[in-house]
């Protein structure tokens, strides 16, 4: 099926409105690129992540915001385009400030974007580990593990250096019938490659109660794994008791790729799940590697490893609980 995108360019004050005439011609679904409302996301949120691209953070000096929506590309998108166009030129006419109303249109088809999508996913080896996009026919060489993985999640596909980090020090540290932990699980990737390493039993457990869920089980039907090895919960370990209850304690390894604002409160209750076990922490840029480093000593867990990749680290440390 062919498209014709269509993007309005309008200010921050004006999306409701230009959403609101959307809407009112029967289109409902629509992305937003609204550059000061990113920031400002960004600002106010800063314990879900300790670093992001600057490209990010800059704002537009002219506040400008775009709106674009997806209409079929035959005659009846075609009318409504028209009407679109009519309905838009009129407000630009009135005064309102709405910011300049310019409407652009590029054309695209499915098979276009699903190939544009694809071919940013290709197989990532990390040492022993190959991760391969599900479409991906890849033959296994010597001691190679497959993971395989469905990349549309937007938890997380593996590429990012704090979660090839963590691949890496598995391998070295996992051993056989090993119960793991992994606190924000994301889309199921360390979960998964645990189990293909050869650990026993997995809980992974992630914040988000639909969307991590459904991308850890769907990943996990995709590999050679039990599937009775693996139990998955939604929950917040730092602040849900009973969630901490229902995980309960035994690992041999709590893994946690999150960032050092969640890393280092949860250093001091981690002798919680596992007596004299490894904590796996990464997702930790530079300039916060001593506070977690600090973190580490205070709760009593001794550092065996340290792995940098790119300006991310990541810790192995013992429990000396």
């Amino acid at each position: 099926m062919e498209w014709t995108k269509t993007s309005i360019e309008t200010t921050s004050q004006g999306i409701e409105t230009v959403t609101g005439i959307l809407m009112s011609f029967g289109i409902n679904g629509v992305e937003i690129i609204d550059s000061i409302e990113r920031a400002r996301y960004f600002a106010d949120n800063t314990r879900m992540w300790d670093y992001a691209d600057e490209s990010l953070l800059i704002t537009d000096n002219d506040d400008c915001a775009y709106v674009v929506f997806y209409v079929t590309k035959d005659r009846a998108g075609d009318r409504l385009l028209e009407q679109v166009k009519k309905r838009f030129e009129n407000l630009v006419q009135s005064g309102l400030a709405l910011g300049s109303l310019k409407m652009c249109q590029e054309f695209a088809n499915d098979e276009t974007w699903l190939h544009e999508w694809k071919k940013h996913f290709v197989p990532i080896r990390i040492e022993r580990v190959v991760i391969v996009p599900e479409w991906v026919e890849y033959q296994a060489q010597a001691e190679e593990i497959i993971f395989r993985i469905d990349p549309g999640s937007a938890f997380g596909t593996g590429q990012h250096q704090t979660t090839q980090l963590c691949i890496s020090v598995l391998q070295k540290w996992i051993t056989l019938q090993d119960n793991v932990l992994d606190i924000g699980c994301g889309s199921g990737i360390l979960s998964i490659i645990s189990l293909l390493l050869g650990a026993g039993y997995v809980c992974a457990i992630d914040i988000d109660p639909a969307g991590a869920i459904a991308a850890t089980k769907k990943n996990a039907e995709l590999n050679p794994i039990n599937l009775d090895l693996m139990n998955v919960l939604s929950g917040d370990v730092l602040t849900d008791a009973d969630i901490r209850q229902t995980i309960g304690g035994g690992y041999n390894i709590v893994v946690a790729n999150i960032v050092a604002d969640v890393i280092i409160p949860l250093a001091s209750i981690v002798n919680s799940f596992t007596k004299r076990g490894l904590f796996i922490a990464s997702g930790i840029i530079t300039d916060r590697l001593n506070d977690v480093r600090n973190a580490f000593e205070d709760a009593g867990i001794n550092i065996l490893d340290e792995k940098e990749l790119e300006g991310w680290h990541c810790l192995v440390g013992r429990i000396n609980a």
